[in-house]
């Protein structure tokens, strides 16, 4: 199984929890049901001009791995991380060309899943000393300064904790690190500038939360989590749990999670069963919902810049029991578009992290050509096109 698979997807494979109602702080307490979302359609096809592929990449791949996600500060900063034969990978975009960071932090048997950078650096997460099958570790934290990437000391951890998913941060003195422990439990800390802190959930939040799989920040009141078919929100003061209802009888799995503020939130990942990709958005009042058609269609990760601007990526598996391609969708205010991408024939191409530029209508996409056969997977959109 490709290294990515077992974590990123590791909301789908378990049970989800039954939906509850829309927006509401949680109470033990009975409720009535929530209002049912009429989601939009967005169909998705292969490019009509070349049957869903293009010619080679305009580069090489930056090595024999896969990246797993990526984040920008500016146009001549940012960093994408994820892992290949040797353990964690880390590269650095200095404006001209990208280059691969190596550190005894992140070698052997360990390797990244999510990035966030702050003004002076950058905070990395995954998983150290992987061994079994499935595998299983323990949580891996690493800082990113220049070229210099460290592990940094972590909290004591529970019993079967095994990693930890994705990163945000807001400064050099508040952050956000998630993850799961075991397959049932979820794994939250805090950097508040001096040490990271495990932070324990109200017991009635704990209890129907399970594995996490995305965390945005904007401030240190306004934290959001998605773990499985819920989206957890911080205000400074009380934990609320989420989960729109998008019909009876149609769950899903969430991975990715991205907010410009408490008004502009975006929720990724698909329908399960069904495989459909789905998109969630809260503009502060409400919660939207758009659908792919059936067609084994899902979405890793999300991110924006306003509530007129937001990629996510993923794939889809066109036609039916066809390689899988990767899949980019632009938000643009009002509705979702697909924007093709470049499609090697008869590779299998994923997009498992996006990251907008600041500032700019420019965005990074990172993935993988064939599992870890063909190497990494990256992409740039130059406000025009993919390339």
């Amino acid at each position: 199984m490709k290294p990515f698979s077992m974590r990123r997807r590791v909301a789908a494979v378990l049970a989800v929890a039954a939906l509850a109602p829309a927006l509401t702080a949680w109470s033990p307490a009975a409720r009535p049901a929530a209002r049912v979302l009429s989601c939009a359609r967005l169909p998705i096809t292969p490019d009509p001009a070349t049957g869903g592929h293009q010619p080679p990449w305009d580069m090489p791949p930056v090595v024999d791995g896969l990246f797993e996600d990526i984040a920008a500060r500016s146009s001549s900063s940012a960093v994408a991380v994820g892992g290949d034969l040797h353990g964690g990978l880390v590269a650095r975009w200095n404006g001209t060309a990208w280059k691969t960071l190596n550190s005894p932090a992140v070698a052997g048997a360990s390797f990244l899943y999510g990035v966030a950078v702050f003004d002076g650096g950058a905070w990395a997460v995954g998983q150290q000393d992987m061994s079994g099958a499935p595998l299983v570790g323990i949580p891996l934290l690493v800082r990113v300064t220049g070229t210099t990437v460290r592990q940094v000391p972590v909290p004591r951890t529970p019993d079967g904790a095994d990693g930890l998913q994705a990163v945000a941060a807001t400064s050099a003195t508040d952050a956000w690190a998630v993850g799961w422990i075991g397959v049932h439990g979820s794994l939250i800390w805090h950097w508040n500038g001096a040490a990271w802190k495990n932070v324990r959930l109200p017991a009635a939040v704990a209890r129907v939360v399970g594995p996490v799989g995305g965390v945005a920040a904007t401030s240190r009141t306004n934290v959001w989590l998605v773990s499985r078919g819920r989206i957890v929100h911080w205000n400074g003061r009380w934990w609320t749990v989420i989960s729109p209802n998008i019909g009876i009888g149609r769950r899903y799995d969430l991975t990715g999670v991205a907010a410009t503020s408490a008004r502009n939130v975006f929720a990724t990942g698909r329908t399960n069963p069904g495989q459909r990709a789905l998109m969630l958005h809260w503009n502060g009042r409400q919660w939207t919902c758009t659908l792919t058609p059936r067609i084994s269609a899902q979405l890793f990760a999300v991110s924006t810049s306003s509530p007129d601007n937001a990629w996510a990526v993923g794939n889809n598996a066109w036609p039916a029991g066809g390689p899988d391609d990767a899949l980019a969708l632009h938000w643009n205010g009002h509705t979702w578009k697909q924007v093709f991408t470049a499609q090697p024939g008869g590779s299998d191409t994923d997009l498992q992290g996006v990251g907008l530029v600041p500032r700019s209508d420019r965005a990074w996409a990172v993935g993988f050509i064939n599992g870890d056969i063909d190497g990494t997977l990256m992409m740039h959109w130059n406000g025009t096109a993919w390339k």
